[in-house]
């Protein structure tokens, strides 16, 4: 083999940050279970012609925004995801070769993949060049679409049991399947004192504290979430993250002058886990990475406004294991929080089954099952 097992490739594409968020938690853990182990993260669209992508990006963004059922057509009928599949081959067979580019100069012993478009394009290069590699699939949605299945993947890393069930069912052998969580940076199992947070975040104690998030772009209608929440009469605080949104920041800032309740309004952090440290509940669009957080902190959660596809089977997996409550809008939401916080029973119950089902120790134990399979 001419393959270098301390070298390992994770590949990621920039729609959204969950996927790049995953891919750095990955990364983080290597490191930790492995100095000697070198890691490149790379964006795969940094391989194609930025005008492409920049399009690509944004007919995507308008398409979920404006006509969100045609997005979710693409993930539950089996007749546009058959027609699009071909499609998509077609597009590997023509493009892999600029992945194939960097694996020759690399040579790794593994290529990490936590979206099928570049999972896809690694898997190409192995059927046209017999290169030899291990291929890990990382899915970041508690469901895996068909997009990732191949049979030139030789691990799949998945978050959830029933994940694992249902790609066994679809012919995948068991010992191509791990599940180990969706990945999430080894920071979120660390824990850190509340009152010490609340201290540098300037929250009050020890009125709760609400958290809401909209995803690293700061998506959903977080400003009617708001002022939903601050209708309500109960006792409580919030910390609103927008994201790379600095319109929605600029909007939220001047609300905060008008409000009932404590608002602070944060921008993008690197510091989400100390946010999640200090807060009782978070409201938020249901993304595979920010729930696995919100899970990996014990963090009960209002799940709104979830995207087509993905999301929407991500509400419905933690809405089934008793994770999160579900709403459809942000006056369901507010009523929520009421009820969250109000000593019903509901958030005990709610945090007793995220016991159950949270894995905050996820990138290292996908790291693991990574240097196993090099090593073996």
């Amino acid at each position: 083999m001419n393959n270098l097992p301390n070298t390992v490739l994770v590949l990621y594409i920039s729609i959204g940050y969950g996927h790049r968020n995953a891919a750095f938690a990955v990364k983080s853990a290597l490191e930790e279970l492995d100095p000697q182990t070198r890691t490149v993260v790379l964006d795969v669209f940094k391989l194609f012609n930025p005008g492409v992508v920049r399009g690509f990006t944004r007919f995507y963004q308008f398409l979920i925004s404006n006509f969100p059922f045609i997005w979710e057509h693409v993930y539950n009928r089996r007749e546009i995801k058959e027609r699009l599949s071909g499609i998509i081959q077609r597009f590997y067979r023509l493009y892999h070769s600029r992945v194939e580019k960097l694996i020759g100069e690399l040579e790794p012993g593994a290529v990490v993949c936590t979206q099928a478009f570049p999972c896809g394009l690694a898997a190409e290069v192995k059927k046209t060049t017999g290169r030899r590699f291990i291929l890990a699939a990382v899915p970041t949605d508690y469901v895996v679409h068909d997009y990732w299945l191949d049979e030139k993947v030789d691990l799949y890393l998945v978050p959830s049991e029933e994940s694992r069930r249902a790609l066994l069912a679809r012919g995948v052998k068991s010992r191509r399947v791990k599940v180990t969580g969706i990945p999430v940076h080894p920071g979120f199992a660390e824990s850190t004192s509340r009152s010490a947070l609340r201290q540098k975040y300037r929250f009050f104690h020890p009125e709760p504290a609400v958290l809401i998030m909209g995803g690293g772009r700061g998506l959903g209608p977080l400003s009617r979430l708001i002022r939903s929440l601050d209708r309500r009469g109960e006792d409580f605080q919030i910390a609103a993250v927008t994201g790379r949104n600095l319109n929605l920041h600029a909007k939220l800032t001047r609300l905060r002058k008008k409000m009932n309740h404590h608002l602070r309004v944060f921008s993008f952090v690197d510091s989400v886990d100390e946010l999640m440290e200090l807060a009782d509940l978070i409201v938020t669009k249901p993304g595979g990475l920010t729930t696995a957080e919100a899970m990996a902190k014990n963090l009960p959660m209002v799940l709104v406004s979830p995207l087509p596809g993905q999301e929407v089977l991500n509400a419905r997996f933690l809405r089934n294991q008793g994770a999160a409550v579900t709403v459809s809008d942000c006056g369901q939401a507010a009523l929520a929080v009421s009820d969250l916080l109000n000593g019903s029973g509901t958030r005990e119950r709610i945090k007793t089954s995220l016991k159950k089902i949270r894995r905050p120790s996820s990138a290292l134990a996908a790291g693991r099952c990574l240097l196993e399979a090099i090593n073996g």
